[in-house]
């Protein structure tokens, strides 16, 4: 629901990796498992405010409107306009002009996901120090090029120097709660290896069935069937994995229901993006119960172990909303 706006901060970086200068680096590289960001941070200047069950809200000054409150903790309208703004031109400079495209929706969810994550953070004792920022800046002015060059940086991404110090410090906060947060995700865990048939077709779905469950070749008849090409073309092949890191959970699912190797499953019934049912067919060659986890798939649960984090984090919270923003179509 909300990951579609996580990368919103690293735009203006983006943007500095296409000129000739060499690129910032972004402010906190959350998971790099896999070349992979998860969860980039947003800004906000707001204070950090330790949650409690009654959470005191915040008094601002009377000419400070806000944007939202966030378990009390406000979010100021200033704060959300400017980083309106800032996303708004990287987006620009990007080509991405669509007015389709709710920016004003994707901004204030980032801040109101950013707050959550530092009041968690202040919740657990998580701090960071001015000494800390410090460190962190200089190493971006030093691969900035010097002083000036960051400076300019700085002015042509619509930051002052107190809103980037925010920035520097709720990724640093964020970058530690990514690692409390997944420090039991494993190295190894059960794996299957298994290989699939996907057609269309329902009637053909279950005739191939018929015929594998006849004495027929599995992976010949995915080679000539499956519209899967790439797995297809070696047999329906889907090497190991994971649970819950494929693509389609029903296939994933039949895949570890499976016990034994050579195992077939029943036809298995999924819905495409478009709406479609699409067929499988599941057949288990080997598990293995505790096989190590190459990047990619450590990234995904990774992944999946932080959003899962975030998401209970927006259920127990008490958020409103005070200015009026685009919905997503």
């Amino acid at each position: 629901m909300r990951r579609t706006f996580l990368f919103l901060l690293f735009l203006p970086l983006l943007l500095l990796a296409c000129g000739e200068e060499e690129p910032l680096p972004t402010v906190a590289p959350a998971i790099s498992q896999a070349g992979e960001e998860l969860a980039p941070p947003a800004v906000s200047e707001d204070p950090i405010v330790l949650p409690t069950e009654t959470a005191v809200p915040v008094t601002p000054t009377p000419d400070a409107p806000l944007a939202a409150r966030v378990n009390g903790e406000p979010l100021l309208l200033a704060t959300f306009e400017a980083e309106l703004a800032r996303y708004q031109q990287a987006e620009a400079e990007l080509g991405n002009q669509s007015g389709d495209n709710p920016y004003s929706s994707i901004v204030l969810d980032a801040l109101i996901e950013q707050m959550l994550i530092r009041q968690a953070a202040a919740a657990q004792g998580v701090l960071v120090t001015e000494e800390m920022i410090d460190q962190e800046l200089a190493e971006l002015q030093e691969v900035a090029g010097g002083t000036d060059n960051f400076v300019a940086w700085l002015d042509a991404n619509r930051y002052s120097e107190e809103a980037f110090r925010t920035a520097v410090s709720d990724g640093l906060i964020q970058e530690q709660m990514v690692s409390t947060v997944t420090a039991d995700v494993p190295f190894a865990v059960k794996q299957v290896h298994a290989r699939y048939i996907q057609v269309d077709d329902a009637n053909l779905a279950s005739t191939l069935l018929a015929q594998i469950q006849a004495g027929d070749d599995f992976a010949t008849l995915a080679r000539l069937h499956s519209l899967d090409r790439i797995t297809g073309e070696n047999g329906g092949d889907l090497g190991f994995f994971a649970a819950g890191t494929l693509l389609v959970p029903e296939v994933d699912a039949a895949a570890f229901a499976l016990t034994e190797p050579g195992q077939v499953s029943e036809v298995i019934t999924a819905v495409n993006r478009e709406g479609n049912p699409v067929y499988y067919i599941v057949q288990l060659i080997e598990r293995e119960p505790e096989r190590p986890l190459d990047d990619n798939v450590r990234s995904i649960l990774l992944q999946q172990a932080f959003e899962t984090w975030l998401d209970g984090l927006w259920q127990s919270a008490n958020i409103e909303r005070l200015v009026e923003v685009e919905s997503g179509s």
